[in-house]
């Protein structure tokens, strides 16, 4: 029985490219990251409940209520943390639903709420005391006040558009 060495080397070289690369994909998605980009299969992991599939390669709409883990950043046990979420206002939520109110909490210690009246891009930003950041990650909660209700259009409930969540030490 005739063996073709080339085929076997050629099949030892992407089964060794397979393991590194499941290997590193493997240790990128045990640790977590402080900051989750939505469109970032290593971070998707991270979205606990009430995101939808990513759109556009870059955002995703959120639910009414919606969370993700987060890793508490170096010395934000000290110090404390700033959380940030990049979101987006669409025209059509507020001309249908009116202003939209963001409230959210870090493992329970809550944080201010915050409405948007108009739509655009803003940025959620709340201090996140040092007492809520004792462990080494944290889940942070988020709803609104009201959505978009799934209809026969679109089929889901709509909240806000996300771009990134994450906590940022002070």
């Amino acid at each position: 029985m005739a063996i073709d060495v080339g085929f076997t080397r050629r099949a030892a070289i992407l089964m060794a490219v397979a393991m590194a690369l499941a290997g590193g994909c493997r240790h990128k998605e045990k640790g977590l990251s402080s900051m989750v980009n939505m469109a970032d299969p290593y971070t998707a992991t991270q979205l606990v409940s009430g995101f939808h599939a990513v759109e556009n390669g870059a955002w995703r709409w959120t639910m009414r209520r919606f969370s993700v883990m987060l890793k508490t950043p170096q010395g934000a046990e000290t110090n404390g943390a700033t959380l940030l979420f990049r979101l987006f206002v669409p025209d059509d939520q507020i001309n249908r639903l009116g202003p939209i109110t963001v409230s959210a909490d870090v493992d329970g210690h809550q944080l201010e709420p915050q409405t948007y009246a108009k739509p655009g891009d803003y940025v959620y930003s709340r201090p996140v005391p040092a007492e809520a950041l004792k462990a080494p990650s944290v889940k942070v909660n988020f709803s609104l006040d009201k959505d978009r209700e799934p209809d026969g259009v679109d089929g889901r409930q709509l909240g806000v558009v996300a771009t990134t969540i994450g906590l940022k030490p002070r």
